[in-house]
């Protein structure tokens, strides 16, 4: 197999993100950074998982990483546990493994207030006796005497970070959490020194701030996370957070701030999905931005260095969060410092790997499978003993195949029907504000391309054309049947149309509000309790509904009989193989992954790739 030399690219300088910083004396090498985010890769502990999850993003180059919000207290049994001083000796060995990249390591802390979850079973603790959206269990109004233990809890928190080689730390004062709790008028309903008056209800904010700057004395880096929480009136606002930072600035306690956006109430609003422009925070950032001269971390589903170098060259920000971009290519820094911008393997900012994953148990990524499994997945050898790989079908579990295939030195070929790769994925990117899924197959595209796999496009494979490739192994990944978009270009102005979900994914949604916004009268059934029920309720399917709503979609749910229309869609998937069968009746050595094999997404098409044995 002969590999395609990489084009010639003369490598951008990104002169600013690339700079260094300084934050209370320790300077970072470059103002690229991983913000705070919930792994329960080591389900509590720091792990040799967790460790080489975060080694493989320091050895890319990332300048910053503030490990995600560790709980202070068993009342909130989060993703990372601060309870007891063995956590010392786990910070010892992870810092070990972290120092030969310069990368500077803070430790976020935090508390979930009432969305936590306690070791005792106990109600959880928040300002008032209210219920968290997702735990749904009213809370214990925290006594004067809960109210210390907690300060304390912090405190001891970032005295084991420290002593354990930590960097620096960070409080977490965001996301309708417990800070935020006391803060927000809409769950602080106290009426004692810690509720009532805006003084009273930043008190307990400015205590853990101060204890916890005491506890690690005035020369190691300390910031805030703050946002506004996105819920309108009632809420923690942008001005509010202002205020805020001005007086921990004022009480001299902080060196940086860290914005985010949205709340436990507004999940979407803080990791925001393909629909959110990049940089949809940036707004409700520029009145912090405005109130402060510390360094600023912006965060906003950003994905390239070209991005961040920018916000930092028009002074929006200092330090740019591009979070989840490493959490879909560890190496983003050093590829895009040697000029290697089109290798970056893309973030599709779906949440279904990195959300969907740590509601399912642990941190996952639909276009890299390897996150929080770098152990098993090390880098990948040259086979001894190169084999003939074919693949069929060239969508994103094919390629996927193909491509590892390559990287492994085997010589592939790829039969695609279609006059282009990317299967299913291309008809789906055309929905409303689902263009970014057609990113991951433009980079398994450019790889196919520059790792030399013999791309047959406009043919369908049969199994004299597969035979005739000399196979010693056949990937099947001919997907699955399922609706396409119509053409609608001769239907009246006035017409009906019904879509009838029966899959349980996005694709009812998103063939919906695509035909809702060609002007149809549009029905959105499902025989299930909700539309799309495999799908991130909070994070995707509710912006959709919010708007579809705008364009008069009607939603109907158990309905068995979709009522009559112009236009009906049933949206459901099943399995297209059509090859299998013969191959291996002539003894053929034959795999069969994805939608063919299974339907399901993008993540478990990618995800079937890594499965398969490629032999030599």
């Amino acid at each position: 197999m002969r590999r395609r030399p990489s084009s010639p690219v003369e490598a951008m300088s990104y002169e600013h993100v690339l700079a260094p910083i300084e934050i209370n004396g320790l300077e970072i090498k470059n103002r690229v950074v991983r913000t705070a985010h919930g792994t329960n890769i080591g389900q509590g502990r720091i792990t040799d998982e967790l460790i080489a999850y975060h080694e493989a993003r320091a050895a890319g180059g990332c300048g910053l990483t503030v490990l995600e919000a560790a709980s202070v207290h068993p009342t909130d049994m989060g993703t990372l546990w601060l309870h007891g001083a063995s956590v010392v000796d786990d910070y010892r060995r992870l810092m070990d493994r972290l120092a030969p990249y310069n990368m500077a390591v803070f430790q976020q802390l935090g508390h979930l207030g009432y969305e936590g979850v306690t070791a005792d079973g106990g109600p959880p603790w928040s300002a008032s006796e209210l219920a968290g959206p997702s735990i749904r269990r009213p809370a214990k109004a925290m006594a004067q005497d809960d109210i210390d233990e907690l300060v304390d809890a912090f405190a001891q928190a970032a005295r084991w970070s420290v002593e354990g080689g930590l960097h620096g730390v960070e409080v977490h004062i965001a996301h309708g959490y417990l800070l935020q709790q006391f803060m927000s008028p809409a769950t602080n309903q106290r009426t004692d020194r810690y509720g009532g008056s805006w003084e009273n209800r930043i008190r307990l904010a400015r205590e853990v701030v101060g204890a916890v700057r005491e506890a690690i004395g005035p020369e190691t880096p300390m910031g805030v996370r703050v946002g506004s929480e996105a819920v309108g009136d009632g809420g923690v606002t942008e001005h509010d957070c202002a205020e805020l930072v001005k007086v921990l600035t004022d009480d001299g306690l902080i060196d940086y701030v860290n914005l985010t956006y949205g709340s436990c109430l507004r999940p979407h609003k803080i990791m925001g999905g393909m629909h959110e422009p990049p940089g949809y925070e940036l707004e409700a950032a520029a009145p912090v931005v405005a109130a402060v001269d510390l360094p600023v971390i912006v965060t906003g589903r950003f994905r390239t260095l070209a991005e961040a170098d920018q916000l930092i060259a028009d002074r929006v920000a200092d330090m740019v969060g591009l979070t989840r971009a490493h959490i879909a290519d560890p190496d983003l820094v050093a590829k895009s410092i040697e000029g290697r911008e089109a290798e970056v393997r893309p973030c599709i900012a779906g949440n279904d790997g990195c959300v969907g994953g740590l509601n399912r148990g642990r941190l996952s990524c639909a276009v890299n499978p390897a996150v929080g499994r770098e152990l098993d997945f090390p880098p990948p050898e040259t086979s001894p003993q190169t084999r003939r790989i074919v693949v069929v079908g060239g969508g994103p579990g094919g390629m996927e195949a193909a491509r590892l295939a390559a990287v492994q030195g085997h010589d592939v070929v790829l039969f695609e029907a279609r006059n282009r790769l990317g299967g299913a994925v291309r008809q789906a990117q055309e929905l409303p504000t689902r263009a970014l899924l057609g990113d991951i197959c433009d980079w398994q595209e450019r790889e196919l391309s520059r790792l030399g796999v013999d791309v047959r496009l406009n043919q369908t494979a049969d199994v004299q054309s597969i035979t005739a490739a000399r196979p010693d192994l056949i990937v099947m990944a001919t997907g699955a049947t399922g609706a396409e978009i119509p053409d609608i270009s001769m239907m009246p102005k006035d017409a009906t149309a019904v879509v009838d979900d029966r899959f349980g994914g996005y694709e009812a949604l998103g063939l919906a509000e695509w035909l809702a916004t060609q002007g149809l009268a549009v029905t959105l059934t499902t025989p299930g309790r909700r539309v799309a029920a495999n799908a991130l309720l909070d994070l995707v399917v509710q912006p959709a509904l919010e708007r579809m709503q705008a364009h008069e979609v009607e939603i109907r749910t158990k309905v068995e009989i979709p009522p009559e229309a112009d236009l009906t869609l049933t949206v459901a998937k099943h399995p297209h193989d059509p090859l299998s069968a013969d191959l291996t009746a002539a003894n053929l050595n034959v795999q069969v992954i994805g939608d063919a094999r299974t339907p399901g997404s993008i993540l478990t098409a990618i995800a079937d790739a890594h499965t398969i044995d490629f032999g030599g």
